[in-house]
């Protein structure tokens, strides 16, 4: 009961810091499950629901693929992706689903350093293969970077990752995300997170594009391996 406490604290203590943000904190739900199909063979399905501020629908993200060990320290993995985006048309003046697919490929190392678990991926992902704007073609490598901290005699892990965006299009960084949170292990095959995000969209190349905003983000994870 402590521990549920002290996580619903910190929950409220990150919505009440994003609600200073100018556009609202958008609210990201993400699930991992996994199973093990053979030695070093997992098989893999992440959805997620991403939330506008005010709770407004965003996106919903279907994503199954494999991931397979080579050695201790790098896996590889393959993923298919379905995202469901919903848009504002300023011609019509609607809302419509606006679907994509996309494929990505993972390569995953890290390792142990005393109380320090440091976690490296580097993902390719391709553009989207239904909708035909120049955007929406863009592949990108996405280079992310992962520490947890094993605090003595507490279940609880705090982490933080940097990830960075680079369209290959375009040869440039295109954004940034960060995040901060905590991980608790219920128990060896479930787990649940809180975590506060920034997505920092950087400044474009064309210097008449504007910049986006960035997005201030409340997430809650759940992964469950069997």
């Amino acid at each position: 009961m402590q521990r549920i406490r002290i996580l619903l604290f910190l929950l409220s203590v990150l919505i009440t810091t994003s609600t200073f943000a100018q556009n609202g904190p958008s609210t990201w739900f993400e699930l991992e499950f996994s199973k093990k199909i053979v030695k070093n063979l997992k098989v893999e399905f992440n959805p997620e629901l991403r939330l506008h501020g005010g709770f407004k629908m965003d996106t919903y993200i279907l994503e199954g693929g494999l991931s397979y060990k080579l050695h201790k320290y790098l896996t590889l993995a393959g993923y298919y992706r379905y995202e469901n985006e919903y848009n504002y048309r300023e011609k019509r003046q609607i809302y419509e689903w606006e679907p994509s697919n996309r494929f990505a490929f993972d390569a995953k190392s890290g390792f142990e350093l005393k109380r320090f678990d440091m976690q490296f991926r580097v993902r390719y992902t391709n553009g989207s293969d239904f909708d035909q704007t120049a955007e929406s073609k863009t592949s990108y490598f996405r280079y992310r970077a992962k520490v947890e901290y094993d605090i003595n005699g507490s279940k609880i892990i705090p982490f933080v990752t940097v990830e960075a965006f680079h369209d290959l299009i375009l040869n440039d960084l295109d954004k940034m995300r960060y995040t901060g949170g905590l991980s608790y292990p219920i128990n060896k095959n479930n787990e649940v997170g809180l975590f506060y995000r920034l997505q920092d969209y950087l400044n474009p190349t064309d210097i008449t594009a504007d910049k986006k905003e960035s997005i201030n983000i409340i997430g809650i994870g759940y992964s469950l391996s069997f």
